[in-house]
């Protein structure tokens, strides 16, 4: 599924997120946030007209890519249901002692198995290889170095 998507050697996070959404024919948002203790380290939230991925703030440049290509990673072997059509005739509901993003994290994941997460996390794994082993002058292209075998070769 990968080499499916025909990256362009010098992909960066952003690019591959412009790329799943074309694929998907709807838009995926990034969103850097700080999560609380208990949170997983990311989510996808699929809305009615853009898919958004959450992910850990305060981790390495190397850890969020991760984290956005694991979350992708469900967005592409399509573990997300289908989020509902945008209803106007709907007024959303109050639930000031309750937390909007608990209850998405919460909805949004519960019809995940073990076999989606490992699924995810293998292709989401190999999708930030392609990223990080990338050359080039992203921000994930300057983490290579660091991933190179003394003999030059990536590990």
């Amino acid at each position: 599924m990968a080499r499916q998507l025909d990256l362009p050697p010098m992909s960066t996070v952003e690019e591959l997120c412009a790329t799943v959404a074309d694929r998907a024919g709807r838009p995926v948002r990034l969103v850097p946030r700080r999560m609380r203790v208990g949170e997983p380290s990311g989510f996808v939230e699929r809305r009615a007209d853009t898919d958004v991925i959450y992910f850990e703030q305060e981790t390495s440049s190397l850890h969020q890519a991760h984290i956005i290509c694991h979350e992708l990673a469900h967005l592409l072997c399509g573990h997300l249901a289908e989020a509902p059509a945008a209803d106007e005739g709907t007024t959303p509901a109050e639930l000031p002692t309750i937390d909007a993003d608990m209850i998405r994290l919460i909805l949004g994941r519960s019809h995940y198995d073990d076999a989606a997460e490992e699924e995810a996390e293998i292709l989401g794994a190999e999708l930030t290889r392609t990223l990080v082993l990338a050359p080039g002058a992203g921000t994930t292209s300057q983490l290579a170095p660091a991933l190179e075998h003394r003999k030059g070769q990536h590990v």
